[in-house]
């Protein structure tokens, strides 16, 4: 991958996005673990474990490249993104719990990606792929950097100073626009990729989002979880922090393991928003009863 401008600029965006969103976190968002532990467990063992095992399912189904299944199950790994806990916001969803589990799910990451990306790579691996290595301990310790190091630093910046949630909005945006320049300059920079490569990742990435909706909504529901909280952790398994897999993934491996995380991130906002929307719909008909008042 490019050691240039966007080796330094990715994990360096990636820091500050993840300093923002420890601007909008507090302490109590972590002490709702202990208040709602059955719905907070199941949210994250399936956003760390199970979404992951759907991307390797689908992966094989699909009988995709070593490289791009590796892309596929990064996909599965990633935690939910802060633009999540908007989405759900918006909807009158369970806010509380969406950014708990984002927090929750971004903190336990830091040693789950890495381990499910070194499964894969095992998993899927051939001769080219099976020399690329994946350091977990190490990795570990990166992702600890570009993500509880600047959360935490966030939420220090939070309690030192009370309007400093305010500058989240003006620091998130930018660093998306890099990630994103970054990865575009650096799909610009591969033509000897077949367009038949692309369209692959964006049929498998299609059907990624399409697992998340089903495997978010029905799971949880089969397990006794209200209809609000079911809706909530839904959105958590297809809104994701897809750039942390970027960012980690330019750094270890060859440009065709990103094309399903690129095109994810045509599905998962309108998948988020249209769930929503939905779930807005049935609820104002009252298919789930009369609303119970916010939790958050």
């Amino acid at each position: 991958m490019d050691t240039g401008w966007i080796g330094i600029a990715l994990p360096c965006a990636m820091f500050t996005l993840m300093f923002a969103m420890g601007l909008v976190l507090s302490t109590d968002d972590f002490r709702r673990v202990a208040s709602s532990p059955k719905t907070t467990v199941i949210g994250v063992l399936m956003q760390l474990l199970v979404m992951p095992l759907v991307g390797v399912a689908l992966a094989r189904a699909l009988g995709l490249s070593p490289l791009m299944s590796t892309g596929l199950v990064i996909v599965g790994a990633c935690p939910g993104g802060m633009f999540s806990n908007m989405f759900v916001h918006l909807a009158r969803g369970n806010t509380a719990l969406s950014i708990t589990l984002t927090a929750s799910a971004t903190m336990v990451t830091l040693f789950t990606l890495p381990l499910w990306i070194q499964y894969a790579l095992g998993l899927f691996s051939t001769g080219d792929v099976a020399a690329i290595e994946m350091p977990v301990l190490d990795t570990a310790l990166r992702l600890g950097l570009l993500t509880v190091l600047p959360v935490a630093l966030g939420m220090l910046a939070r309690h030192a100073w009370p309007e400093s949630p305010r500058l989240e909005r003006w620091l998130s945006m930018p660093s998306v626009v890099v990630i994103a320049v970054g990865a575009l300059s650096e799909a610009t920079s591969r033509p000897d990729l077949p367009l038949e490569a692309f369209l692959e990742g964006a049929q498998a990435a299609g059907c990624f989002a399409v697992a998340a909706i089903l495997v978010g909504l029905a799971l949880p529901a089969l397990l006794g979880i209200n209809a609000r909280d079911t809706v909530t952790i839904a959105v958590e398994m297809i809104v994701k922090n897809t750039l942390l897999g970027i960012v980690l993934a330019s750094q270890v491996m060859d440009f065709e393991s990103l094309i399903p995380i690129f095109a994810f991130g045509l599905f998962q906002t309108p998948g988020g928003v249209l769930m929503l929307l939905g779930w807005r719909l049935l609820e104002r008909r009252g298919w789930f009863g009369p609303r119970h008042a916010p939790l958050d």
